[in-house]
């Protein structure tokens, strides 16, 4: 009994030495995580509509969807018809008379209409004390095509082709007609409001005679200029 005592004591020793030679044995490895390597850049976001913000009714109101970020200027208001008022000068190289100028200008985009009038003192007498090919006073009648080289923006260089007439009356009371043709540059700027189309400008006119009545045929050309101010409804 004392022999099965001893033996099992030796055997729970010998364990332990086992034990304890193949724990100081062991080593530890190092703890290792993987984890995938990163993209180095974000996948691109899908194409996208640029957001409208035109105002109802069809205004414009500034940048449109797919307009492909190209800098434009501010659509500003465009009426389809502004009337402009002021003051104007008509001279044939032999002086200058003054007057006042009244149009009307129609559309809203690059190619318009423009109907005009001016009423305009002559040039006159020259200093010999002959009457000028403008006489005492003149009548200006025309209608024109334009064409807006800028439409966007405030700035507005305008060119005018048309056509009219004009009445001459003379200082020994002998009064004529004549036909002519036109060719018009005008420069404009927009205020900029909000709810008006109001717009202050400048023009030079320059006039070809055509068919003549004998009264005025020394006339041949002429140049009329003007200022104005321009209000659209």
């Amino acid at each position: 009994m004392a022999n099965c005592g001893k033996k099992a004591a030796l055997g729970v020793v010998v364990a332990l030495q086992l034990v304890t030679a193949l724990v100081g044995e062991a080593k530890a490895d190092d703890a290792t995580v993987t984890v995938d390597a990163p993209a180095r850049f974000a996948e691109p976001p899908p194409d996208q509509l640029v957001a409208s913000s035109g105002r109802a009714g069809g205004a414009a109101g500034g940048v449109v969807a797919d307009d492909g970020f190209i800098a434009r200027e501010p659509e500003l208001r465009r009426s389809p018809f502004r009337l402009t008022l002021g003051p104007a000068g008509i001279t044939s190289g032999k002086g200058f008379g003054f007057g006042v100028g009244l149009g009307a200008d129609f559309g809203t985009g690059s190619v318009g209409g423009r109907l005009a009038a001016s009423w305009l003192r002559g040039e006159g007498k020259s200093d010999g004390g002959a009457s000028t090919p403008t006489g005492d006073s003149v009548g200006h009648y025309s209608g024109e095509i334009t064409l807006d080289l800028h439409k966007r923006g405030p700035i507005h260089p305008i060119l005018g082709m048309g056509a009219g007439f004009l009445h001459v009356s003379r200082p020994d009371a002998r009064s004529g007609f004549a036909g002519v043709g036109t060719g018009r540059f005008a420069l404009e700027y927009a205020l900029g409001l909000e709810d008006a189309d109001v717009r202050v400008g400048a023009s030079v006119t320059g006039g070809i005679i055509g068919p003549v009545d004998s009264e005025v045929k020394d006339l041949r050309a002429y140049a009329l200029t003007g200022a104005h101010l321009a209000i659209g409804f």
